[in-house]
């Protein structure tokens, strides 16, 4: 978790400083799924050791599922490891439940919403074209986030690809999502000067958005990139290889307080060793127009 100092001093008694708010958002890849070729990958769903080690993945965060949300992509072991990350301190969820067992639960203490929702942006596609199948290849190799990096978005624009889903479009659609709770973060902040929001909601927000490897690490390439240099980012995409493994993933942090905004991000480099990274708005919006223009040199006859 990002070390902030003014995170301690979270206290309404000190009317005359301005309330500190966060929305902390945990992106990570899913849990171990099945083996099984009769079926297609994307009907996949979670081996009960990954079932096991998705609930000990939110039992180590320890979210708070009244102020929690789930997000996962349309893959349900996505959904099933989301679920069972955030609801890992419930009592009466057990690893053996379905996604509709989850969701009836759930459902037995929340009269509005649903606490699970589905993302297209957190998926992945591989077209069927060469593009597909060298990104295949690569993923084979070893060297799936090397090929994104550096090749991907060159050659779906090649092959007028709108399928397979490239470097700048995983990162772009990351970066969409990120602004989506920054916009959340500054609601969350002006709600709670209310006192009767401040004591139904607290001062956070939490997040579990489960992907697929090369997603988040698409985008936090890409910030790199921008904020570092190529050198960093492709020192980033070598080191992981395919990108990072089962429950892993990046921390993010939207803080608001009386300086504004800020989003912190952190995750776990190769080695081992922790990186924190301050994204910027101008960085997120760069992502997103790069990516935006991408689509329309591809759209082109």
């Amino acid at each position: 978790m990002f070390n902030y100092p003014e995170l301690k001093n979270l206290s309404e008694n000190k009317s005359e400083q301005a309330l500190v708010t966060k929305v902390v958002v945990e992106l990570f890849r899913h849990s171990l799924k099945e083996n099984n070729p009769s079926r297609p990958n994307s009907e996949l769903l979670l081996t009960p050791e990954g079932r096991e080690l998705a609930m000990d993945h939110g039992e180590a965060l320890n979210p708070s599922s009244g102020v929690a949300v789930a997000g996962a992509s349309l893959m349900d072991r996505a959904a099933e490891t989301a679920m069972l990350t955030m609801l890992a301190n419930e009592i009466g969820i057990d690893t053996a439940d379905s996604l509709a067992t989850m969701e009836e639960k759930v459902g037995q203490y929340l009269p509005v919403g649903k606490k699970l929702y589905r993302d297209e942006r957190l998926g992945f596609a591989l077209g069927k074209g060469a593009t597909g199948e060298e990104g295949m290849s690569a993923f084979k190799g070893g060297r799936y986030l090397n090929w994104l990096t550096k090749d991907s978005d060159r050659q779906v624009v090649a092959e007028k690809d709108l399928i397979t889903t490239s470097y700048l479009r995983q990162a772009g659609n990351i970066a969409e999502l990120l602004e989506r709770y920054q916009a959340v973060g500054n609601n969350f902040n002006r709600l709670i000067n209310d006192k009767d929001k401040r004591e139904k909601y607290g001062y956070k927000l939490e997040r579990y958005l489960v992907s697929h490897q090369g997603v988040a690490e698409s985008f936090i390439a890409k910030v790199l990139e921008i904020q570092e240099g190529i050198s960093a980012r492709d020192q980033f995409a070598d080191a992981l290889g395919n990108g990072w493994a089962e429950n892993c993933g990046v921390h993010i942090e939207i803080i608001n307080d009386a300086n504004g905004q800020r989003s912190f991000a952190t995750y776990q480099e190769s080695d081992g060793t922790k990186k924190e990274l301050l994204i910027s708005p101008e960085t997120l919006a760069a992502i997103i127009k790069e990516r935006e223009d991408l689509e329309k040199v591809c759209q082109k006859d």
